[in-house]
């Protein structure tokens, strides 16, 4: 009879080697397509540095929703209009912070 400590071993084995199968089929896939773009950039067929539209826009206003900034009552610095405290001094910006 099998006992359970060694059913569990041979599965986890199982798990692990099928893990490890994917992981060096992801790697090989990755390392693939790297040599893919520099070969492509050696070649001239894509720029050296493209933009990345993701990383690459300006960052969002904050008081793009036209609210005026807040100003601390403790320190007077200048803040976000969506901060309820200040970023100096950490004091509450409003009432109801």
């Amino acid at each position: 009879m099998v006992d359970v400590g060694t059913l569990s071993l041979v599965a986890t084995g199982a798990l692990l080697l099928f893990a490890l199968a994917v992981g060096i089929r992801v790697l090989a896939g990755i390392f693939r397509d790297g040599r893919e773009r520099s070969r492509k950039r050696r070649e001239g067929e894509i720029d050296r540095y493209t933009e990345d539209p993701v990383y690459d826009r300006d960052p969002p206003d904050p008081d793009a929703d036209g609210a005026a900034p807040a100003t601390c009552p403790q320190c007077g610095a200048e803040n976000a209009s969506e901060f309820a405290y200040c970023r100096e001094c950490a004091a509450p910006l409003g009432p109801n912070p």
